[in-house]
């Protein structure tokens, strides 16, 4: 089933997609108040807590990863991977300014 859709691009999207996901959900179940996504941002960045929740939300990708592993998509968990590792400089960005 996974032989057909096992491609480094496939987990790429995903793994670019699954954190905007997460945070997306976070502000739909806890702060819906807030406009998306300009209001919750400026919010979080005033908590400073906005680097927080982006390692909340690349830490799902990591659950997906190792679930993709023990599937033996390693092709997928590959462009997860390389995803995740985009979001962590995208997380640095945010802790450096």
């Amino acid at each position: 089933m996974l032989d057909k859709i096992d491609k480094i691009w496939i987990g790429l999207l995903t793994g670019l997609f699954i954190p905007f996901l997460c945070f997306f959900c976070y502000w739909l179940f806890l702060h819906n108040q807030l406009n998306f996504p300009a209001g919750l941002i400026r919010y979080l960045r005033g908590g400073n807590m906005l680097q927080e929740i982006s390692m909340l939300c690349v830490l799902v990708n990591l659950v997906v990863f190792y679930l993709l592993l023990n599937k033996k998509a390693y092709d997928i968990s590959k462009g997860i991977m390389y995803a995740t590792f985009a979001y962590v400089g995208l997380i640095l960005y945010i802790s450096l300014l």
